[in-house]
């Protein structure tokens, strides 16, 4: 009854029937509709019906079969398929009342969806199925159910290569990334179908690896299991996806508009002539492999530990997981050895991609390392815990030691080359990323941290200068935060000794370079920073017995090489003092310095001239001393200066009545000139220079700096108005020193204009007066203490410079002459005033009361001017007297008859000697004695026993005895 109402319809009537009963989802009446009217339908009418109103919801397994049948081809039989009932009753009521012209026009316009989707032209597939069920994967995951796909798909995979290859790398890898490893992806942004099937192997692989960095299970990431599961799937269609985009870009193929009956071996073998050659294939999967291996280099760079995680669990490209969807390996022998070649390069690249030298960077790198030997069958790396002592050999140490051809050789995409010399997969490049791990660590250990990039760069790419800076910062680290005994610095030595030559042979003996990290430093060079650095760090007595004690020939350093870097570090420190005094700062680390190894070289020049700037140093650093703009005097202002005894007179000026410590200031300035500073052949203390002024020279130069720095406090004191000071320089110092045998060659400026300063100079009255304690006027004494320090200018001073002196001498002398004047003038007033007073406890004359005469005196001024009287005159004097007073007392004793005494001198002897006494007075002395004469006798005894005690006369009674 069925096909009687069936038979009956029309092609456009049983078309229409077909869209009606796929749009209700009714398989059984489609599938006899098609089997009862198969004149009515072509295949891929069929298919198309199917394909636009098939509801994408509707289990593929229920209309695979149907497509099979359409197809004429025998689908694997499927769980949960089911057999259509024969006694079904076929409902034609939606096109009975249909005309045929009604229906053809209804028909005619269906909108029927074509076989071939926008992303898969149809001159990339022959295959009506292949085309239909590509097309229909993509409107099922549009629509969001890509699980469904495996069902629609799975029935045609074996007899179609092509669809096979598609369904591995496109459908296969989007669903375990959507599905099964990442089905949390909430919120996020995730790929079509179509994007993944057409996406470049860039796109491909930053989708497919978006999570697997991030993404970790028991502390290990995903990427190992992603490269495995979704990337090499989506490599496995390599050759699909060239194939579809070649053929699209060079041919077009006519659509097939009737049914082909093709077997399975047909449809496996339509894109055989395609025109890819074996090599193109084998070009095109080396070439995306590469990208994905380019990828995993990078996130190297980002993190290392998950791509050591990924080696350690990935065995390469060879490693894959298809789905059981393929049973043969899909890469031959051949193919299997080049990618393997390619993915052990990959992890030496990773590895010196990795710019860390933290330690767990370090330990994934040496991971690395094992697992390259483990595929490359190489003998496996040292432990990190034997870095400095158990080393790899290398065989081949020229060809991979030699210089890099270029500065870009250790950029990542030259790393990558095929011809990379770093990277290509051999024992000796193997060796020497052994090394290079290795250095990294005993960086590590030596408080530096270095990454195995930062270590080849410096082996290969910096020269003897840059590699010194690192030399030297590994040093200043250890020293600065590190404290350490004699045994740690003695490992730190051989660890950089290690990195030095890397314990490799050198070629030629003499030859001071090595070929380890610091290729390009001479062995003396090292070795002479690292004495620096024990000498720094206080290890005085290693530094003794490593490099003095037990010098090996093998440090290429000799004796004045030590003794050069010993004055060399304490000179350093010298110069970084901000402080003078030898018990801090640094200056006290260079008289440590100093006072350790002088021992050693009892002959040396070079530190008997710095034993003399320690001690010139310390001594300054006594005083207040300020330069320009404020800045303190540090001690390195010594060593720049051209003129170190220049610095004493700024010491004068800025601390008051710092010249009388002349002695100091001498040694200081001694010690300056002894130590060599500002002569240029001498400012470094050169170990082998030896001072170039003989004994002789070196004295006068001492001799010369000793007046310097007199003529300096001189002017000095003359500042301060310390005249008595500075008179005692120009006589006591200059003057001694300016003796006929001690002039030297040279003219004295120094000492002249010293004494002229000095005679030029004018005192205060206050000065004056507080600095003199003699009887002489204080202004004529100083006045003759100026012409003396002239009349020793005279005799200093070189010709030309005697006018000058002369003016000055003129000048004195006027005032000589004014001051006389007025002091003659002064004592005449006195004198007037004298004899115009009477003298206390004197008699006065009755006769003239008005008028006070003194005898005496006149007397004395008898028409000459009266001489000086010395002190054994005045002891004549008081001598005479003494006897004229004593006769009366000791008359009856016989005084006048003794010889030798005071009493046997007359009066005309008396009176040459001085008028003491009147006539008067001796004639009443013969007859009496009075009372006063008692008390004058007295007086006058006890000052001649005095006055004689003084000029060491024997007393009379002596004289008897």
């Amino acid at each position: 009854m069925a096909s009687e109402t069936l038979l009956n319809l029309s092609t456009d009537h049983c078309v229409l029937l077909a869209a009606t009963y796929a749009s209700e989802s009714n398989l059984d009446a489609l599938r006899l509709l098609l089997q009862y009217r198969r004149d009515a339908f072509e295949p891929e009418l069929a298919l198309r019906l199917i394909l636009t109103y098939l509801p994408e919801t509707v289990d593929p397994v229920l209309y695979t079969p149907l497509v099979a049948e359409i197809l004429g081809v025998a689908p694997q039989e499927q769980d949960g398929a089911e057999q259509p009932s024969p006694n079904i009753q076929l409902d034609t009521s939606s096109v009975n009342e249909l005309s045929d012209a009604k229906a053809h026009k209804l028909a005619k316009h269906l909108r029927l969806l074509p076989l071939d989707h926008s992303s898969f032209p149809a001159a990339a597939c022959d295959d009506l199925a292949g085309r239909f069920l590509i097309h229909k994967a993509h409107r099922i995951a549009e629509a969001g159910i890509l699980t469904l796909l495996p069902q629609l798909l799975d029935p045609f995979l074996d007899d179609r290569p092509f669809l096979k290859a598609w369904f591995i790398s496109t459908v296969l890898p989007l669903l375990r990334f959507s599905y099964e490893y990442y089905a949390d992806n909430v919120g996020e942004a995730t790929w079509s179908l179509e994007q993944l099937e057409n996406a470049n192997v860039e796109q491909a692989l930053e989708m497919l690896l978006s999570r697997s960095l991030s993404d970790t299970e028991h502390g290990q990431s995903m990427l190992a299991r992603d490269m495995k599961y979704l990337v090499g799937p989506w490599m496995y269609g390599t050759s699909s996806r060239k194939r579809r985009k070649l053929s699209g870009r060079i041919r077009t193929r006519e659509r097939r508009s009737s049914v082909q009956n093709t077997d399975s071996q047909s449809h496996g073998d339509d894109l055989e002539d395609d025109g890819m050659s074996e090599e193109q294939r084998r070009r095109n999967l080396k070439n995306e492999w590469d990208s994905a291996l380019r990828w995993l280099s990078r996130a190297a760079a980002k993190n290392l530990q998950a791509v050591a995680d990924a080696v350690q669990g990935w065995d390469g490209p060879g490693d894959v997981d298809l789905g059981g969807y393929e049973s043969n390996a899909y890469l031959d022998d051949e193919d299997q050895g080049e990618l393997e070649a390619r993915y052990a390069q990959t992890v030496f690249a990773a590895v010196y991609a990795a710019d860390d030298g933290s330690k767990p960077t370090i330990r994934y790198a040496h991971s690395l390392l094992v697992r390259i030997a483990n595929l490359m069958e190489f003998d496996p790396p040292p432990e990190l815990s034997a870095a400095g002592e158990a080393m790899p050999v290398i065989e081949n140490a020229k060809g991979i030691l030699k210089d890099l051809p270029n500065s870009g050789a250790l950029q990542l995409d030259s790393l990558l080359n095929e011809k990379s010399l770093l990277t290509k997969p051999t024992k000796e490049a193997f060796a020497l990323l052994e090394l290079l791990v290795l250095s990294s660590q005993v960086f590590l250990e030596l408080s530096n941290r270095l990454s195995v990039i930062a270590v080849a760069r410096i082996r290969f790419q910096y020269d003897a200068d840059e590699q010194l800076a690192i030399v030297k910062k590994v040093l200043h680290t250890l020293g600065a935060t590190s404290k350490m005994d004699d045994a740690d610095w003695a490992a730190v030595r051989s660890r950089l000794i290690w990195l030095w030559g890397w314990g490799l042979p050198r070629d030629d003996e003499e030859d001071e370079l090595g070929n380890g990290v610091f290729n390009r430093i001479e062995r003396g060079r090292l070795e002479g920073e690292i004495l620096g650095a024990l000498l720094n760090a206080g290890a005085y007595s290693l530094a003794a017995q490593a490099y003095i004690e037990e010098l090996s020939p093998l440090t290429c350093l000799t004796v004045k090489d030590v003794e050069a870097v010993i004055l060399k570090t304490a000179l350093h420190h010298y110069d970084n003092a901000s402080n003078g005094n030898r018990t801090r700062s640094g200056v006290k680390k260079a008289s440590d310095i100093v006072t350790t190894f002088r021992k050693y070289f009892p002959a040396s020049d070079a530190l008997t001239r710095c034993e003399a700037l320690l001690a010139a140093t310390h001594a300054l650093s006594f005083y207040k001393l300020t330069l320009q703009h404020g800045v303190p005097f540090q001690p390195v202002n010594i060593r720049v200066s051209n003129d170190p005894v220049s610095l004493i007179e700024k010491v004068l000026a800025q601390n008051p009545r710092s010249y009388t410590k002349l002695d100091d200031l001498i040694g200081i300035a001694t010690n300056l000139v002894a130590s060599g500073i500002g002569q240029d052949a001498l400012a470094e203390f050169e170990v082998s220079t030896r001072r170039r002024e003989s004994p002789e020279q070196v004295a006068a130069a001492k001799l010369k700096a000793e007046r310097r720095v007199i003529g300096m406090s001189i002017e000095a004191a003359l500042e301060e108005d310390d005249f008595e000071t500075a008179y005692s320089y120009v006589v006591n110092r200059l003057t001694a020193m300016n003796q006929p045998g001690a002039r030297s060659f040279e003219t004295d400026d120094i000492s002249w204009r010293a004494a002229l300063a000095a005679g030029r100079h004018k005192s205060s009255s206050s000065s004056i007066s507080a600095s003199t304690n003699i009887a002489t006027p204080p202004k004529l004494r100083r006045l003759e203490q100026r012409m003396e320090l002239l009349s020793q200018t005279l005799l200093l001073a070189p010709s030309n410079a005697l006018p000058e002196v002369l003016n000055v001498w003129r000048k004195c002398e006027e005032e000589m002459r004014v001051l006389q004047a007025a002091e003659s003038a002064e004592e005449q007033a006195f004198n007037v005033r004298a004899e115009q007073q009477g003298v206390p406890g004197a008699f006065v004359n009755t006769t003239d009361a008005g008028t006070f005469v003194q005898p005496r005196r006149e007397v004395g001024r008898g028409g000459r001017e009266e001489a000086p009287v010395g002190l054994f005159d005045v002891a004549r004097g008081a001598a005479a007297a003494f006897s004229r007073t004593a006769f009366p007392l000791r008359g009856h004793a016989g005084g006048s008859s003794r010889p030798g005494g005071f009493g046997n001198r007359g009066p005309e002897h008396t009176r040459h000697v001085s008028a003491a006494g009147s006539e008067g007075d001796g004639k009443d002395g013969e007859g009496r004695i009075r009372k006063r004469d008692m008390v004058a006798n007295v007086v006058t005894g006890g000052l001649a026993s005095g006055i004689g005690w003084v000029i060491g006369a024997t007393p009379v009674d002596r004289q008897q005895r």
